[in-house]
């Protein structure tokens, strides 16, 4: 393992146990807490959406350990620019996550975590579809498809062929 990714998951450890404490400090303040833990207890969100992005990159860090381990490699062949992509997109697999929570009603920090594991874990589905398409298509109602004449000409020779 590289000192560069010693070094990453070294700072993704402290982070993510950093917020954790927290998170519990928060869950177990009353009123007669200190009043730096009441300044937590009244900006718990922000605590709490650091911790479920390190949730969530745990999530990707386990994806990428499985790919690795299926093929057959093991730690030793890890390798730092093969993470980093993750957490290059790790913003667009965050924001679904952290506005469900903002609407969520819900108290369950369990519940978020979960979710917050599984949109890192399964980060590449979200960009499967992201592929150059392998043909071009006339879609009608882009600037480049032609406009409305194109359609009217595409109908009209559907009609003349049937």
């Amino acid at each position: 393992m590289s000192k560069s990714l010693k070094l990453l998951s070294f700072l993704y450890l402290i982070a993510f146990l950093g917020t954790g404490s927290l998170m519990v400090v928060i869950v177990n303040a009353d009123e007669s807490s200190a009043p730096w833990i009441a300044t937590l207890v009244r900006n718990h969100g922000i605590v709490f959406a650091w911790h479920l992005v390190c949730w969530m990159i745990l999530g990707m860090f386990t994806n990428y350990y499985w790919d690795l381990f299926n093929i057959g490699k093991g730690v030793a062949a890890m390798q730092a620019p093969r993470i980093l992509l993750p957490l290059m997109v790790s913003p667009f697999v965050f924001l679904p996550t952290y506005h469900l929570w903002l609407a969520s009603s819900s108290q369950s920090y369990l519940l978020f975590a979960v979710i917050a594991i599984q949109s890192g874990f399964f980060w590449q589905a979200l960009f499967t579809k992201l592929s150059p398409l392998e043909r071009a298509t006339n879609i009608p109602w882009t600037a480049g498809g032609g406009g409305r004449s194109a359609a009217k000409a595409t109908a009209a020779s559907a009609q003349d062929a049937g």
